[in-house]
């Protein structure tokens, strides 16, 4: 599967704040979405997912316009998951979950099926979750709702998962867990997975491939190898030193201000 974007624009009041966007990434792909504040990460992920309204520009899977996806189609394609929730949503973790399946019931279904209940499992399974199916939203730590937003987007079946910051809240032994999870159902499932992240050192570890924002562009397209000293200067206005490390990927420390 391919997910091509070509020539994306949103704008907010008027003001653009994604200019032109164009990639393409392919099934099995991690994508790391980086650049500094307000660069328009956050912005991408919901103008693929159609949470934003874009003024100019098509996205395409396997060559078809997402213009001609109904709303189910699109529930079924793409799957997002965001830093925010409502902690006062009166909601058990299960009952979370399960309305995340809705794109797979029918209009007359009232009830969770056994597929649904089925799949919220084996997601909680995988993402370590399942100690909490039965407490509420406003009992979890950051960290474990940040785990439980993933599930979330993940018991869609979702064929793209976009997650924004899917590592935010979570102290160095879950970043890591919830990490490679994200790896390894991207490589299983056979996903285009985008992440939209802050952490370089992370990026380079796990990326298949990065795109890197800056003020609403994409300025680069590539590798981990693309995050050179000289485009990080660039970008985020830091020096920084980049060493390769025994796996052959970057290792990047910043030094100064530029």
């Amino acid at each position: 599967m391919r997910l091509v974007v070509k020539g994306l624009r949103v704008e907010y009041d008027s003001k653009p704040v994604l200019k032109d966007a164009e990639f393409e990434v392919l099934s099995g792909e991690l994508t790391f979405v980086i650049g500094p504040n307000g660069s328009g990460k956050t912005t991408l992920l919901k103008a693929i997912s159609r949470l934003v309204r874009h003024s100019g520009g098509s996205i395409y899977i396997d060559g078809k316009d997402l213009k001609l996806y109904s709303y189910s189609e699109l529930g079924r394609a793409f799957a997002y998951a965001g830093p925010e929730v409502f902690r006062a949503i009166p909601s058990t973790v299960m009952e979370f979950l399960l309305i995340g399946r809705y794109p797979h019931q029918s209009r007359m279904q009232y009830l969770e099926s056994s597929k649904d209940v089925e799949v919220v499992e084996k997601v909680s399974h995988e993402l370590n979750i399942r100690e909490l199916l039965n407490r509420k939203l406003s009992e979890l730590s950051s960290g474990e709702l940040q785990r439980v937003l993933i599930a979330r987007a993940l018991v869609q079946e979702p064929a793209v998962l976009l997650l924004d910051e899917p590592a935010a809240f979570l102290d160095i032994r879950y970043k890591v867990e919830v990490l490679d999870i994200i790896k390894d159902l991207t490589k299983s499932r056979n996903l285009i997975t985008l992440v939209a992240n802050n952490d370089l050192h992370i990026t380079t570890l796990y990326a298949d491939k990065v795109l890197v924002l800056s003020d609403g562009r994409i300025v680069a397209v590539g590798g981990p190898e693309t995050l050179t000293k000289e485009l990080i200067e660039e970008v985020y206005k830091i020096k920084a030193e980049v060493i390769v490390n025994h796996n052959g990927r970057n290792f990047i420390i910043p030094i100064k201000h530029a």
